[in-house]
């Protein structure tokens, strides 16, 4: 055999065993952030029902009248309608044409990514990433999803802010500053759960600094900017074009926020009908502040679909403003029940993800143009 031809297998073997190595210590590093993001799961599933009797819990979501439930789950199909007409008016801004039912399996498949599996790539890279095997418009299809959260976003922030500060509440037991007859203040109360943001904080720096400790990930650091650097300003052009519509289009962004409030506020009048059927004694005001600021703490990546810290965030902000004896086992029973109208609406997810149905009838998975 010639000695090049020798040397030319050798080399071929070793980058053969180098990638599998590689592929190998990708696969451990991602099963053991699946065990964290299962064990933080557990631990905050603990915390949140350990000092509530579980039976009694069930008991009272067993006595849940079947009209206010299915009012429930009406305005939670109805929320998510509306979420997919906020995504698809984005859409159309950037003249990119997915009918509303294609947005609308993929909004589900969505859903299913983010609630049920632990995988590191998140409900919204899924949408973005299959939302380009629809359009040609690549980068202008994932920035708008990335742009759909944005809106998403402040608008929770918005709305819990507007509905604590602006809406009075006769007689609340709780203030901004506790100076209500020297009850503690609503803040003071989050501030009680400081560990909580300390945890989720340490471990978003211990991965980053995992990730900059280890040459193999600076490599991979090195080869992104690589990327960034020959690909990256033709994406950058694109992306800076996309914004400059955005911004030319605001009546657009005020219909999306408009939108974005009345699909949150659906869901939240959904959760307000099941609370006051658990006898649940809270001002109606602070179902708008406490659950989507539960969302927006729940979608920090330490758990899997937030399963724990949602239940803790609301079980918690529920004790701080209930005057009942037994707020925490009632509010443990609206917690489980949110979260279980959740698991239950990630159910066609899984049909659309089994089925193919999120994918254009003309593409091909062999097609790797689909995603360029």
């Amino acid at each position: 055999m010639p000695k090049g031809n020798l040397t030319a297998i050798i080399r071929e073997n070793k980058y053969f065993c180098f990638g599998r190595r590689q592929l190998a210590k990708s696969k451990k590093f991602k099963y053991v952030s699946y065990i964290l993001r299962f064990a933080v799961a557990g631990a905050a599933l603990y915390w949140a029902f350990h000092k509530v009797d579980l039976r009694e819990v069930s008991e009272k979501l067993f006595t849940l009248n079947v009209w206010v439930v299915l009012l429930a789950l009406g305005a939670w199909l109805a929320s998510q309608f509306i979420f997919v007409s906020r995504w698809l008016l984005l859409l159309r801004v950037q003249s990119i044409k997915i009918s509303y039912w294609a947005a609308f399996r993929l909004h589900f498949l969505g859903i299913f990514y983010n609630n049920c599996l632990p995988s590191a790539v998140g409900g919204d890279f899924v949408r973005a990433g299959y939302a380009t095997a629809h359009t040609d418009k690549k980068v202008e299809a994932v920035l708008s999803v990335f742009v759909d959260r944005f809106v998403g976003i402040t608008s929770m922030i918005l709305m819990a802010a507007a509905c604590y500060w602006l809406i009075p509440v006769e007689g609340q037991r709780l203030t901004v500053s506790g100076q209500n007859g020297g009850e503690p203040s609503l803040v003071g109360k989050i501030s009680g759960y400081w560990w909580i943001f300390a945890i989720i904080a340490g471990v978003i720096l211990f991965v980053f600094l995992c990730f900059l400790v280890n040459p193999k990930t600076r490599a991979l650091l090195g080869k992104g900017f690589a990327f960034v650097l020959q690909s990256g300003a033709a994406i950058l052009k694109k992306s800076h074009k996309a914004m400059i519509i955005y911004w030319n289009h605001k009546m657009a962004f005020i219909l999306a926020y408009f939108l974005s409030f009345l699909c949150q506020g659906v869901l939240i009048a959904g959760m307000l009908l099941i609370g006051k059927n658990l006898g649940i004694e809270c001002p109606a005001k602070y179902y708008f502040v406490f659950f989507p600021v539960a969302w927006m703490i729940g979608a920090v990546p330490v758990s899997v679909g937030g399963l724990g810290i949602w239940e803790n965030v609301l079980i918690g902000f529920f004790v701080a403003v209930g005057t009942q004896e037994d707020i925490a086992g009632r509010a443990s029973a609206l917690a489980l029940f949110h979260r279980a109208l959740w698991l239950f609406g990630s159910l066609p997810g899984v049909v659309i993800h089994l089925a193919g149905a999120h994918l254009p009838k003309d593409f091909s998975i062999d097609d790797n143009s689909t995603f360029r």
